[in-house]
């Protein structure tokens, strides 16, 4: 029986604060905001930056721009700053020698997701990555997860055996929109509130406590 396993990225698989936060204050910057309330810039790891922009009152257009102004320093800076949970590593090792077939389902576009999981030595442990397309063809989380699932090869009779873990509500959303299990993440930026009010079936308060609830369920 195989078990499958799919990771939200940002506060999930790693942390990054200051990559994101820097990026976002950069962008609205280019047009004459600053943003430092520290509660707010937390809120805006893991949605779509489109919505973040959103938050401020900008139109579509816009959105598109800073977006675009945001890409331009994460490229450069932001996508190198993130710190792997403790316990990650380990964990995505013991899941793969186990034979959990492991996809990443992240709103980050793919070619970021690609280039930090190779720098934080993950992408040996993943079958497939997913991530949104910079077109927005591919963006919402929901979707993002039904096409790791395709990727991966899940039938209908073995989504009782698919894990979806993220820190946010949209992921947990996601996952049962997708019919399977959703894994919140306390370690990251969603809060215990959040994740039970979204429907999370389990809860973790550290990466490597996922081992138990995938290997221990027969």
């Amino acid at each position: 029986m195989t078990k499958y396993v799919l990771f939200d990225l940002d506060g999930t698989l790693n942390d990054p604060y200051e990559g994101i936060t820097s990026c976002i204050k950069y962008a609205l910057a280019s047009v004459g905001l600053e943003e430092n309330d520290p509660a707010k810039l937390r809120s805006y790891i893991g949605p779509p930056l489109r919505n973040t922009f959103a938050l401020y009152g900008f139109d579509a257009e816009k959105c598109e721009e800073l977006v675009k102004k945001y890409r331009e320093k994460f490229l450069v800076t932001g996508i190198h700053q993130n710190i792997t949970y403790e316990g990650t590593i380990e964990m995505l090792k013991t899941l793969h020698e186990h034979g959990c077939k492991i996809s990443l389902a992240s709103c980050k576009p793919e070619k970021a997701c690609r280039i930090i999981l190779e720098e934080k030595n993950m992408m040996e442990y993943f079958d497939e990555v997913c991530g949104a397309t910079e077109d927005k063809t591919l963006d919402t989380k929901p979707a993002i997860i039904g096409v790791a699932l395709k990727r991966l090869g899940v039938k209908a009779d073995e989504l009782e055996h698919v894990y979806m873990v993220g820190d946010r509500d949209m992921d947990m959303i996601g996952a049962h929109e997708n019919n399977v299990a959703a894994v919140g993440a306390l370690y990251g930026y969603g809060g215990r509130e959040e994740l039970l009010e979204s429907g999370a079936d389990y809860l973790i308060e550290k990466p490597f406590d996922l081992v138990d609830i995938v290997l221990g369920k027969d």
